[in-house]
């Protein structure tokens, strides 16, 4: 009987258990094939969306590299004309206005700067703006030069340079230069250097792999003197392919047919739209950026075409891949539920620990752990590279810190570390980092800061700490010293590695010659990164 009664009992337990499992899982098993569904539809709308804002981000990429690219071909072209003046020679030439002497002295001049800086136009012009030499076409001359970078350097009396489109649909990067007496410093002229951006549209070209086109409006070109020019290059004008604008000199001859015909049959481009074109089974997107001369006027637009062929093809299997993923998932999750729901667990459990491990502070200190410091360390040189801005780093260790602790207590040299971090934290600005590097070592992180700074940045802080009394314990109050190593990236390193070894070496160089002092890293051997 008893067997009979134990045998119900689990006949009915199973039972009872199989039917709370049969009222869990169905539910869950629709809400996975929901979850299957929904999942399907945000990852589609993601890898879609993904493709587009690659586009958005080159197209930002690109309008920063090209706005770049003329800043820093603007610089070149400012140091040559800087170079440019100091010739007394030239400068003679210019004041007297002797066309022979300013052509023999700079045609070889025009030369080397063509060759190493592709520059294309050479001027001389009068303090009354009239052209005394194009070095470039030494034939054409006293013309009266009616430009806005012309305008801009007269008004302003200092260089002015911008972009400005030409007759033919070029656009030539000028940099016109006042020239001044050295001796009366009265005007005696003005010098102007140029070059085409066709240079800065292949470079994106190569940079981004995508096909860059410009488009004129064509109310800021003569038609006659534009049609004319096209003749005289043995180039066939298409002034009607467009509406309102026409191609660019520099895009005419690669124009592709399938963007023609797409912007013939289409309305204009605006600046933040992106277009969708399908030809010969390739994806392509079109975006555009408005181009400004140097008097600020929207002259044309440069058109992207970017083959989005491969990355739509990506995104078509991650979809596939995503689905597959999904419905494994919700048929293990259906079978292993409660299995899964340890892994989960566990997995938390990992998480936590990890999130543990990565924690970003000191406990002791409250500034920056040594492991953030590396983080943060890989993250501000690339930016420093890329706007070619400095960056220092201190080095600095507490004197004697093991005589502190072995006299006071480690108490009182927790203490210390405490007071000494404190100090540096209100010491420094915003944008400056401070971290915990290891022991009685705390190393400081100044953003756009040269060498030269630092040093100071340093020095004011070993004094602040010479002289400040640190509490201790039983109401006490100690005097300490430390030692810093400097070093700057790139005049030191372009290594994050190196930075901070050689800031150790600074400061190990500080230690060894008393303590108490500030120590500049000094190469001894010249280190491969660092050529």
């Amino acid at each position: 009987m008893n067997e009979d009664k134990d045998q119900k009992v689990s006949v009915s337990q199973q039972w009872g258990t199989s039917r709370l499992r049969l009222l869990f899982l169905l539910p869950m098993s629709i809400v996975i094939v929901l979850v299957v569904v929904i999942l399907t539809t945000m990852l589609y709308e993601y890898t879609s969306r993904d493709v587009q804002d690659g586009v958005v981000r080159i197209r930002a990429s690109v309008q920063d590299f090209y706005e770049e690219s003329i800043r820093y071909d603007a610089k070149a072209l400012q140091a040559i004309l800087h170079a440019l003046r100091q010739d007394k020679e030239l400068a003679t030439a210019l004041a007297q206005k002797n066309r022979n002497d300013l052509l023999r002295i700079s045609t070889p001049i025009f030369e080397d700067i063509r060759r190493d800086f592709k520059v294309t136009h050479f001027y001389f012009h009068s303090i009354d703006r009239i052209n005394l030499l194009r070095v470039h076409t030494p034939l054409r001359f006293d013309d009266y030069i009616d430009r806005v970078t012309m305008d801009q350097a007269q008004k302003s009396g200092s260089v002015a340079y911008g972009v400005e489109l030409g007759p033919l649909g070029t656009f030539t990067l000028r940099v016109v230069s006042p020239w001044y007496d050295k001796q009366t410093h009265k005007l005696i002229g003005y010098v102007e250097l140029g070059m085409e951006t066709d240079q800065v549209i292949n470079k994106l070209h190569d940079f981004f792999d995508i096909e860059v086109f410009t488009l004129i409006h064509k109310k800021f070109l003569n038609r006659e003197k534009w049609e004319l020019g096209m003749r005289t290059l043995g180039r066939t004008p298409h002034w009607d392919n467009f509406d309102k604008m026409v191609a660019s000199e520099q895009s005419m001859s690669n124009f592709p047919t399938h963007l023609k015909e797409h912007l013939k049959n289409s309305k204009a481009i605006s600046n933040n739209s992106i277009l969708n074109l399908e030809y010969e089974d390739q994806s392509y997107r079109i975006t555009s950026l408005q181009l400004p001369d140097a008097s600020g006027r929207i002259v044309a637009e440069m058109i992207l075409l970017n083959n989005v062929s491969k990355e739509q093809e990506a995104a078509k299997n991650t979809l596939l891949v995503g689905i597959g993923i999904a419905l494994v998932a919700g048929v293990i999750l259906f079978v292993f539920f409660y299995w899964l729901v340890g892994t989960i667990g566990k997995r938390i459990e990992l998480n936590e620990q990890e999130l543990r491990k990565i924690a970003t502070h000191d406990g002791l200190t409250g500034l920056y752990n040594h492991k953030f410091f590396y983080t943060l360390l890989e993250s501000e040189i690339p930016r420093a590279e890329r706007y070619n801005h400095p960056i220092s780093l201190l080095l600095l260790e507490i004197d004697f810190f093991k005589k502190v602790n072995d006299t006071y207590g480690h108490r009182s040299g927790d203490m210390i570390l405490k007071g000494i971090s404190k100090l540096l934290v209100d010491s420094m600005r915003s944008i400056d980092w401070v971290c915990r590097y290891g022991g009685e070592e705390i190393t400081i992180l100044l953003p756009e800061t040269d060498l030269n700074i630092a040093q100071q940045v340093a020095e004011k802080l070993r004094k602040l700490i010479e002289l400040k009394p640190f509490d201790i314990e039983d109401e006490q109050h100690i005097y300490i010293t430390v030692s810093i190593g400097v070093s700057t990236y790139p005049q030191h390193a372009k290594e994050a590695s190196n930075l901070v070894s050689y800031a150790d070496t600074a400061l190990y160089k500080a230690k060894d010659n008393g303590r108490n002092q500030v120590v500049v890293y000094e190469p001894t051997v010249v280190e491969d990164d660092d050529v």
